[in-house]
């Protein structure tokens, strides 16, 4: 007991020094845990793969292998599922961000925390209460302003993410049943508007545009006329 009320003693008459030690480490930890991004080490990756695939696109497949492992794994299965659609495959990994340096944070609330004992066993002070809500508030605060910084953490990693898709979606030849798929899209937008030479033009370039020369399907060949016929009918109306 004797120690106990001499260490109390102690931090009563250095409560300057110790309380400023102690909301130091607090601050510390905040600034710790503040720098620490769980996507940096996957965001340079991602921006030297966009960066090759834009500057070499033929060799996209061989960029692919230095992509961290969770995305590798979805380049896997994207080659080996037949689509020519990345975004249908890839799908952005969250991270968890672990917590660092707690032991900066226990150690300043165990000595703020004893100032509770000071007040009660040493001598009342009304600023010991006060520092023991300033300091859990800080607290509270620290954690809050981490929480939002990996939130924003995560929208950069999301965005870095999206321009690798989009990369990798121009670096990918597209399938035929896509190319139909696409021109069919674009002509049903042209019989949406008006329908004058110009755009019956238009139409002549979105099939020469797409490559559709090669081989189509019975079906493929339908919708093409259809999306055709729906255009010349109108063009026709308008002559009239």
């Amino acid at each position: 007991m004797y120690y106990v009320m001499k260490f109390l003693t102690f931090l009563n008459d250095h409560a300057a020094v110790t309380l400023g030690a102690a909301f130091g480490a607090l601050l510390l930890f905040g600034a710790i845990n503040w720098l620490r991004n769980p996507y940096r080490k996957q965001n340079r990756k991602l921006r030297v793969c966009i960066g090759n695939m834009r500057s070499y696109p033929a060799k996209t497949s061989l960029y692919m292998a230095s992509l961290p492992q969770d995305y590798r794994r979805q380049w896997r299965a994207f080659v080996n599922c037949g689509t020519d659609k990345p975004s249908l495959v890839f799908e952005f990994v969250p991270k968890k961000k672990r917590v660092a340096a707690v032991w900066l944070a226990v150690s300043s609330a165990l000595v703020v925390t004893c100032y509770v004992a000071v007040a009660i066993a040493v001598r009342f002070n009304a600023a010991y209460a006060v520092v023991q809500a300033a300091y859990w508030l800080s607290f509270t605060l620290i954690l809050l302003i981490d929480r939002a910084i990996l939130r924003r953490n995560t929208r950069c990693a999301k965005r870095l993410f999206a321009l690798l898709v989009s990369q990798l979606t121009l670096n990918t030849p597209k399938s035929n049943g896509t190319l139909v798929e696409d021109a069919v899209k674009a002509l049903n937008k042209l019989n949406k508007g008006e329908i004058n030479d110009a755009t019956v033009g238009k139409a002549s370039e979105i099939l020469r545009g797409k490559g559709l020369d090669e081989h189509r399907t019975v079906e493929q060949q339908r919708r093409i006329n259809l999306a055709l016929n729906g255009l010349l009918q109108a063009y026709a109306r308008n002559r009239n």
